[in-house]
């Protein structure tokens, strides 16, 4: 018994290493999933007081910069160009009181869930009337199933899984995906009833096709626009004849919304981007009278981030917009694509 004694205390040595270990290990993942909810930013703002937000990815800090301009927003980095206010009040009604599902608060993992140094997390600033910050926000990945993402303030090592759409609000539906200032533009070109145009005139090079809209009704009477069963459409030039009314109204509806994929710098003048003598032109003639101008100018090809499209300027401002060749191909017809079928 004597001599078996050394060998039983190595063993209840062993046991209680290995105890200490099961346990030590049983904390841990305790302390990384425990399933606490908290606030992740404990920032008390009133989003109507947010004046300035920027959002950065690494060392570009600063790719996107939103600043409140009298009753609306414009973006610093897009030439100062109009934000889409909804989407700004998403992105702020989001970071506001923030929850999530506590993770983990280890320095030394804080990459494995992309918020790390060696990550380049996604940084949004908010701040407030003073132009002060008011708070910050730190986006790491996704998580493996993808219904969260990974997020801590940026003086905390406390990492939470919050199930609010983040990085949707910022545009980022891609791993990759970078900040852009184009996703809070608002790039509504020219907007309007369809059934209030009029008059459509398409001028490509030398040659013009001046489309009328003819009434066949009275209408409703009360100052509205005609339902579409009560109208017929002309050409008037170069010559006078029928036209087939659901390839007019094919154009009539792609001029009623035109929206643009991106803009360009309204400042190095209408020349760079084939737009001071444009050979294509569309001009929109509304019920009370009114006219609407679109010019279409050079190509831009796809890059890097940057999506196709031709240059654009309408009557309305100095604005150059990116629209999308299909959507300018929407407008543009030659005369047989619009004629009655044989």
């Amino acid at each position: 018994m004597t001599r078996n004694r050394p060998l039983l205390i190595l063993g209840l040595a062993v046991v209680a290493l290995l105890s200490v270990s099961v346990v030590q290990r049983v904390l841990h993942r305790r302390a990384v999933t425990a399933p606490a909810t908290a606030t992740v930013v404990a920032a008390d703002f009133d989003p109507a007081d947010i004046n300035r937000v920027t959002v950065g990815a690494g060392d570009d800090s600063l790719a996107v910069v939103l600043e409140r301009l009298g009753e609306g927003w414009v973006a610093r980095t897009a030439w100062d160009h109009p934000a889409d206010a909804r989407k700004l009040q998403e992105l702020l009604a989001a970071v506001d009181s923030l929850q999530g599902e506590f993770r983990s608060d280890e320095a030394a993992i804080l990459d494995d869930y992309g918020l790390g140094p060696q990550s380049g997390p996604v940084k949004v600033t908010l701040f407030g009337k003073d132009w002060q910050p008011v708070c910050a926000l730190l986006l790491g990945e996704r998580a493996d199933d993808g219904s969260g993402v990974f997020v801590r303030a940026p003086s905390s090592h406390a990492v939470y899984l919050t199930r609010t759409e983040v990085r949707g609000k910022l545009g980022l539906w891609s791993p990759e995906a970078k900040p852009e200032t184009r996703h809070f533009l608002d790039l509504s070109v020219f907007k309007t009833d369809a059934a209030g145009i009029r008059r459509i005139a398409l001028h490509q090079g030398d040659k013009t096709l001046v489309m009328e809209k003819v009434l066949t009704a009275a209408g409703p009477g009360d100052g509205s626009a005609p339902p579409p069963q009560d109208w017929e459409w002309t050409l008037t030039a170069p010559s006078r004849r029928a036209l087939a009314k659901t390839k007019v109204d094919g154009v009539m509806n792609a001029m009623a919304a035109v929206q643009a994929a991106d803009v360009a710098d309204p400042g190095v003048g209408m020349e760079k981007y084939g737009l001071w003598k444009a050979e294509r032109r569309v001009e929109v003639t509304l019920a009370d009278g009114s006219t609407f101008e679109l010019r279409v100018g050079d190509a831009r090809p796809a890059g890097d981030g940057v999506q196709e499209g031709r240059y654009c300027m309408t009557s309305r401002d100095r604005k150059i917009w990116v629209i999308r060749e299909f959507k300018i191909d929407q407008i543009f017809k030659k005369l047989e694509d619009l004629l009655p079928d044989a």
